[in-house]
């Protein structure tokens, strides 16, 4: 696992990545903390490029992306490749207030680019999803924090062998208590395997 720390205008912040040890899951912790005397109105954002195949440029325009209804997860699948045809990619964040987009192009802009992408003028994010678009995974939380409270949010990037079992996944990893599972995994994983010599 991963750690980065860095604090800027009162808002300390810690970015956790990791691995599920059993599952095809990648976990991304936030955890922010208002150092401010006042209430911060922030918004986290997550964003995946999807390739599902060899090449992305070549693969972009068989991707097809959905946000399903019951978890809020953006699901993409590429039918087109033999390889990946019964397949279902996912990304999830654990807040329940969200908005999500799986059209690149719109999330950078037009001539953009991600170092200052367009989305992050609006205050939310579309939900443009389907087929033909340039195609990613932009998730984005909003929430209020208050003098000295601290949240944590869990992103949840995963494959499954199909859109079954990608609901499974998004359900198990939804919340940052299960997360927080995995990473203690982790930690007991490295320390039998180290903690040999």
């Amino acid at each position: 696992y991963s750690v980065f720390e860095y604090a800027q205008m009162d808002i300390s912040s810690e970015l956790w990545i990791y691995v599920a040890l059993d599952s095809p899951v990648k976990l991304v912790k936030v955890k922010l903390r208002n150092r401010s005397g006042r209430v911060r109105r922030l918004s986290v954002t997550g964003y995946w490029e999807w390739v599902l195949g060899q090449w992305r440029h070549s693969n972009l325009m068989h991707v097809v992306t959905s946000i399903d209804p019951t978890t809020g997860a953006l699901f993409a699948r590429s039918v087109y490749n033999r390889e990946f045809a019964d397949k279902t990619v996912f990304v999830s964040v654990s807040e329940a207030v969200r908005t999500a987009t799986g059209n690149r192009t719109e999330f950078v802009g037009r001539n953009g680019s991600l170092a200052n992408p367009a989305a992050m003028r609006h205050a939310h994010l579309s939900g443009r999803t389907g087929a033909g678009l340039d195609p990613c995974a932009a998730i984005q939380a909003t929430f209020e924090l208050a003098p000295g409270e601290e949240r944590e949010l869990v992103f949840t990037l995963g494959a499954a062998n199909s859109m079954e079992e990608a609901h499974k996944l998004v359900r198990r990893f939804s919340d940052p208590a299960s997360a927080r599972q995995a990473l203690e995994s982790v930690w007991e994983f490295w320390k039998r395997t180290l903690g040999v010599v």
